[in-house]
Formats: structure tokens, C-alpha cells, sequence
């Protein structure tokens, strides 16, 4: 094999037409941004090793075993046999301009002199391989067979539909225990392993208090048992998640407490508040949200901190569900086994912690990114998870839904916003409203001062029972105890003895034993605070016959009238509503100076609705971790109109016209070593910050850290410039002052 130089490089290229320079920018997008000028530029791009490793990014295991073994032979010089070469995927290697065949050969030559390569390659395989150690084993992997063990698929579905209802639930519960304590963050950032403990031990289902212990058993979560260090992590990536959806903010003593949108979610549907967690899970620009260290007897690493942010993690996702899609293409297939996962809680994730045709399949399509990510994956799995798009080992319903309706079949593979998953987001809100049960608003109170829900409690009765009663347990129909501390509790919220026992009446299918009665007396008469609530307005009324008729007319009687003195009396309504009412009534009534309207307590109501447009608008358009415009040009989807108005400009551009007898060097790093142990003169040229170049002339003195040095020809001083500045070296053909001239 030849190891090609820039001008081998561009005499290839200059012969190529312009179907085969669109079929090049197809496949390696990185070298549009910005549009190369002419043929030139696109080589210095295309043999960069920025935009070789991304693309080998891409390459399934045959290529890039193919590209290996051709590489090495070049490397060592030994021209080798190599007779099993496949045609299609020779000229797939060609096409994305990482193989060039010499002329007048076949499309296929039989031996490895016949190929040529960008001269870097070698090296960048070399190193890669450094890096990831198991890439050798990954590339000996056979092709994957069709996996035969089936799942049922009502056993999925219902494995689904519980994980679901969970998490939704846990969601509910963190969002009101930030209400109470907003979370507090170090002065580094994050939350930490304090605070972390803290909620948990508020948590009903992953604390460790009295009747919810359950010694050593696993829950359905991140492989966290109730009340272990790893339920710590569990609430950490609960953290993280309701983060990425904007459900919680960092308010002005920079905590995390619930924002704007926690409100809108607690009262949407539940097919909604899946829709959004889910959404801003795809998105999230978030490392995987496990958050146990190195070790599961170090310390938890603090979430929420900005250190944790990972470009490709959206990528990831789209890679991991587009597989799974890829084993099972639509929902009357068989619902065969993926994977198997065996995360222990007290010990690290060994080799097998995710085995399975899952695995297999994606070591086969992309050897490099299993190599790179393959520690990551695992807990990418159970994420998914957690959030019911996989259940039992294979991809569920709700994550077929996800990716049938288009959810990433025709998406870029890193996309920087929610746009490419909204009709899989709406698809699967539909599909979790078909599937979910009915919610209901009844339950069941027993003489043992419990009271027991009749299936899925709605989002209002959830929260009633929640605010004087302790829930205990977990699942979809749960159970509530009544003490005095969680009556105690009720009144500091707002109840009274009077609206407590209402509701109860209101909403049991059977009698209110008189124990809970006299109990929920006794807690109204022995509780000590003071009572506060919104007021809209208030109302002075000397006359008693005339409070007394304000009271019980029938046009007044929606305002929430109510008595708090001998002569003041209090309103739901906004002064201006509450004169408007009182003037339709026959009252005369004069506004005080000082009394500024107010906004309508149901003013900011959140609207519910199945229109396709309100399910629309539960999908995020972009992370809230997004505070700014992130581009990875290599990532970025070519279009093809783009690449076709590029291919054409190219094809007519052809090769720069030179401007001095000096060559541009396409290879910085090659280049610079070969100046710096040669003592040659280079002169490079730096690219700032601002877009604006400049140029450097003089004799490189090291080079370490991502750095050269370099001594300046004009003032015999040094430079130091950074290696991702540079665009280009040029070789100044200058012979360097030695040092006894200076």
C-alpha cells in the first residue's frame, strides 16, 4: 500500500467527478463546514486526523478491519495478499476517501500495493488502538445471528407501564420535596453527597425509614436498593433528569428548587409528564446519569455540576435506540431478547455487564464507538430503563412507539435539538394514553387510620392525600397512613379540620371510622402556628345586616367570601372582579388608594388538552443545559442541496493556484515534528478566536501539551501557539540561525 501525500492526494481528487465529490461530502459532512473553496482545501481537510477519526467513527467492523489490515501492511513495508478484499466495501472506503485505488487496477486489487491511503492513517489507527486496547477483539467479532429466545409481549408491556407509573410517581414526590427544601449546591458546583443524603432521607420510597426498609432487594431504578448509597445515586439521577426537562431551576440562592414549568407538569396528563421527561432525556448534553464513582465505596461525584456536560450524549441515545429498532423494525415482530445486564450494587461492572444481541450488534456496526463507550453503555441501557422505552431484556412498546413514528430513522446522528424526535415524542404520548389505565379519584379509608387508593390516583387527589397523610410504599396503587405529624402537616398547608374531613367524605367509598374523626380533631386543637393564605382582596362592612346580605347573596357567593373580624371580610377575587360583582349585585363600593389590582388566582392555570397541538407542546425544542448555540461540525447532517451546490463550486474551483514555490503542508502535527528535528524554518498560520488569521514565521523549539514553541525569526523571540490554531504550515525553506550567531 502507498501512504499518499497532498499532492498524491490531490491528483487523486483532481480526477474525481462531481457525483463523486457529493458522494464524498455525504459521507464525511465535517469537511462542509465551512465550505471548502476548491480542491486543495478539501484535501488538507479530508486527510486532517480531526476528520479521519470521526469518520472511522461511523465505519462497521469489516471496513474498518479491512483498513487496518491494508494500513499495516503499508506501514511495514511488506506488501501482502489480500484476496478476500469485498468489493462493496472497498468501494465504500473509496467513496468516503480513506482508500484510493491506484490506476489502471480494478476496483478490488488483489494485494495491498495496489491501495493508497491519506499518510496519516497508520499512525491514527495506531493510536486509536492504544486507546482502546479491546479494539482488536472487537474487530475479530463475527457477524451477529438472529437472536431466537422471544419475550412476551404482555410481559413487556406490563413490565413498561410499572416502570413508567414509578417513575412518574418518584418525579411527583422529588418536585415536592424541593418545594419544602430547594436542593443546595456546593461552592464548586453541584449538588453533593450531603445534600444527596438528605433527600433521600425524606424520600418515602428510597430512605431508609421505618416499614419501607427492604433489606438487600433490589427496585426496579438504577440497581438501587432502598436506602443504600446507590439510592443516593438514584435521587442524583432524578436530579439530573428533572433538570434536563426544566422542571427544576436554580433559583436567586442558588438552589435547585421547582420552576414555572413543575406546576404545568403536575397537573398535565400522565402520558404528558412522560413525554417531557423523556424529551429532555433524548437531548440532555448530560454524561450517563449514574453517578457513582469509580468505586462503589467512593464518594458520589455531585450532580448537577457543569463538568458533567458530554457533547456526544445525545448521539449515544440515538445510536443505542436506532439498534434496537434496527432487531426488532416494527411492532408485530417478535419481541425477541436484546440484552442482559448485570450491574451489582456492591461491586464495579465487570466485563459482561451487558451481554446480549444488543451488544453484538453494536460492537459489528460500530467497533470504534463500542471501544470507546462500551463502559457507558450499560447504564445508558438502564436509563432506558427507567424510563420504560426497554423492559425485560428487549425494547418495549412505549420505545417502539418512540421510534417507529420517526423518531430517528432519518435524523442526523448528534442533532442539537429536540426537532428530529417530535413525532416520536407525540407518537408515543399516544400510545401511553391508549395503554395507562384510567386514573381515579376514590379510595378506600380503614379503621387502622389507613386508606387505600382504587387504582391510579389523579394528580389533584394525589397531592390532597399527600399534604395530610404519609404515603407508604410504592406502586401504582398506594397506601396512606394518617399520624398527627402528617395532620400537623396538612394544617401547615392549609387545612383545617373541617376541609380535611370533607374531602375524606368527599372522595371514600366507605364510612370515616370515628377514630379518625376524634383524631383529626385532636390535631386541629392541638397544633400551634400561625395560618397564612392568598388573599385577593378584603372588605371593610361596619353595618351587620349589610355583611350578613352580602354573604348570602347568590351573585357573591363565587368569590370566597369569609369572615376573619367583626368587620373585615376576605375574597378569592381581584379588587377590580370583586367591584364588578358587588356593583351587578346593588352594592354601593368605594376602592381604597392604595389597593393595586391583583391577577386572578387561576390566572396561570395550566391548559389541558389531547390536541395534537398541546402534545406537541410537551416535546423540548432544546436542552435547558443548552445556554448557548454548541456546534460540532462533524457531527453536523449535510443537506443535500448543500452538498450538491458544494460538489459543483469544486468541481470548477479544481486546485488552488499556488502562490509561492513553498508547499502547503496538509499534515500540521507530521509537519512541525519534522521542522522541530530538522531545525527548519515553518511558518504557520494561526487562526483566532474572532475568525481573524495571522502568520508566524520561525524555527519550532518543542512541542508537548497540545502547544509548540516556537523561536520567532524577526525578534529572536519565542511563541507559544496552540495546535488546534493552527490551519495551516508552510515550510519557509529558511535555514535557521544557530545559536553561537544570535
Amino acid at each position: 500500500m502507498t501512504l499518499l501525500n497532498l499532492e498524491s492526494l490531490l491528483d487523486r481528487l483532481s480526477r474525481w467527478d462531481e457525483d463523486q465529490l457529493a458522494r464524498l461530502l455525504s459521507l464525511r459532512p465535517d469537511l462542509l463546514h465551512q465550505a471548502p473553496g476548491d480542491l486543495t482545501v478539501l484535501a488538507i481537510r479530508m486527510s486532517s486526523e480531526t476528520s479521519i477519526r470521526a469518520h472511522l467513527q461511523r465505519l462497521d467492523a469489516p471496513a474498518l478491519r479491512l483498513l487496518r489490515t491494508l494500513t499495516r501492511s503499508a506501514a511495514a513495508q511488506t506488501p501482502t495478499p489480500a484476496p478476500e478484499v469485498d468489493p462493496e466495501i472497498a468501494a465504500s472506503l473509496e467513496t468516503a476517501g480513506l482508500l484510493f485505488a491506484a490506476e489502471g487496477t480494478a476496483t478490488a486489487p488483489e494485494t495491498s500495493s495496489h491501495w493508497g491511503t491519506p499518510a496519516r492513517m497508520p499512525h491514527i489507527l495506531d493510536s486509536l488502538q492504544a486507546q482502546h486496547p479491546q479494539l482488536p477483539t472487537l474487530l475479530q467479532v463475527e457477524p451477529p445471528e438472529q437472536e431466537t429466545e422471544t419475550i412476551s409481549a404482555a410481559m413487556a408491556e406490563n413490565a413498561s407501564l410499572s416502570v413508567i407509573s414509578d417513575l412518574l410517581d418518584d418525579v411527583a414526590e422529588l418536585l415536592g420535596l424541593l418545594a419544602h427544601t430547594p436542593a443546595a449546591t456546593l461552592r464548586t458546583g453541584g449538588v453533593g453527597m450531603r445534600e444527596l443524603r438528605r433527600i433521600v432521607a425524606q424520600s418515602t420510597r428510597w430512605g431508609a425509614t421505618a416499614g419501607t426498609r427492604r433489606s438487600g432487594t433490589l427496585e426496579p431504578g438504577l440497581g438501587a436498593s432502598v436506602g443504600s448509597d446507590a439510592s443516593v445515586g438514584e435521587i442524583g439521577w432524578l436530579l439530573e433528569l428533572t433538570a434536563s426537562c426544566g422542571l427544576i431551576e436554580l433559583n436567586d440562592s442558588q438552589a435547585w428548587a421547582p420552576g414555572r414549568l413543575a406546576e404545568q407538569w403536575s397537573a398535565a396528563a400522565r402520558e404528558h409528564q412522560h413525554q417531557l421527561l423523556v424529551s429532555g432525556w433524548l437531548i440532555a448534553p448530560r454524561a450517563p446519569m449514574l453517578l457513582r464513582g469509580p468505586h462503589p465505596t467512593s464518594r458520589i461525584a455531585p450532580t448537577l455540576a457543569l463538568d458533567r456536560q458530554r457533547g456526544d450524549a445525545e448521539a449515544l441515545r440515538r445510536v443505542l435506540l436506532q439498534t434496537a429498532r434496527d432487531l426488532i423494525p416494527d411492532a408485530a415482530a417478535p419481541r425477541v431478547l436484546l440484552y442482559a445486564l448485570n450491574l451489582p450494587e456492591d461491586d464495579l461492572p465487570g466485563a459482561d455487564a451487558l451481554r446480549g444481541a444488543l451488544f453484538r450488534r453494536l460492537a459489528w456496526d460500530r467497533p470504534l464507538l463500542s471501544a470507546r463507550v462500551g463502559h457507558l453503555l450499560p447504564w445508558l441501557v438502564r436509563e432506558a430503563e427507567r424510563l420504560g422505552l426497554f423492559a425485560v431484556g428487549t425494547l418495549s412498546a412505549a420505545g417502539q412507539a418512540l421510534l417507529d413514528s420517526g423518531g430517528s430513522a432519518d435524523a442526523p446522528e448528534a442533532a442539537t435539538s429536540g426537532a428530529p424526535w417530535a413525532a416520536g415524542l407525540t407518537g408515543l404520548a399516544l400510545q401511553l394514553g391508549r395503554s395507562l389505565p384510567s386514573q381515579v379519584d376514590t379510595i378506600l379509608v380503614q379503621s387502622d387510620l389507613t386508606a387505600i387508593a382504587t387504582g391510579s390516583l389523579s394528580a389533584p387527589s394525589a397531592t390532597a392525600l399527600s399534604d395530610f397523610a404519609q404515603r407508604e410504599g410504592h406502586g401504582a396503587v398506594p397506601t396512606f397512613r394518617f399520624s398527627t405529624e402528617s395532620l400537623h402537616r396538612g394544617l401547615a398547608r392549609g387545612w383545617s379540620a373541617a376541609s380535611m374531613l370533607s374531602w375524606l367524605q368527599k372522595h371514600s367509598l366507605t364510612p370515616l371510622p370515628s377514630s379518625l374523626s376524634t383524631q383529626i380533631t385532636d390535631a386541629a386543637r392541638s397544633w400551634r402556628g400561625v395560618q397564612i393564605a392568598p388573599v385577593g382582596a378584603w372588605l371593610r362592612v361596619t353595618d351587620a345586616e349589610q355583611r350578613d346580605a352580602l354573604m348570602q347573596h347568590p351573585e357573591l357567593s363565587g368569590l370566597g367570601l369569609h369572615v376573619v373580624g367583626e368587620d373585615v371580610l376576605i375574597c378569592e377575587a381581584s379588587p377590580t372582579a370583586l367591584e364588578q360583582a358587588l356593583t351587578t349585585a346593588g352594592f354601593n363600593s368605594a376602592r381604597t388608594a392604595n389597593a393595586a389590582p391583583a391577577q386572578s388566582r387561576d390566572s396561570g392555570a395550566p391548559m389541558l388538552g389531547s390536541s395534537p397541538e398541546h402534545t406537541a407542546s410537551w416535546s423540548l425544542e432544546a436542552s435547558p443545559w443548552e445556554h448557548s448555540r454548541v456546534t460540532s461540525p462533524h457531527l453536523v447532517a449535510a443537506v443535500s442541496e448543500e452538498v450538491a451546490t458544494a460538489a459543483a463550486a469544486l468541481h470548477r474551483a479544481g486546485l488552488a493556484a499556488p502562490s509561492s514555490d513553498s508547499s502547503v503542508a496538509s499534515d500540521v502535527i507530521g509537519t512541525l515534528r519534522s521542522a522541530l528535528a530538522a531545525r527548519r524554518s515553518v511558518t504557520l498560520t494561526r487562526v483566532s478566536p474572532q475568525g481573524s488569521t495571522h502568520h508566524v514565521t520561525g524555527v519550532p523549539t518543542g512541542m508537548n501539551a497540545g502547544r509548540v514553541r516556537i523561536r520567532v525569526r524577526e525578534d529572536e523571540g519565542e511563541a507559544v501557539v496552540m495546535l488546534h490554531r493552527i490551519a495551516a504550515v508552510e515550510e519557509s525553506g529558511t535555514q535557521p540561525s544557530r545559536e553561537g550567531e544570535r
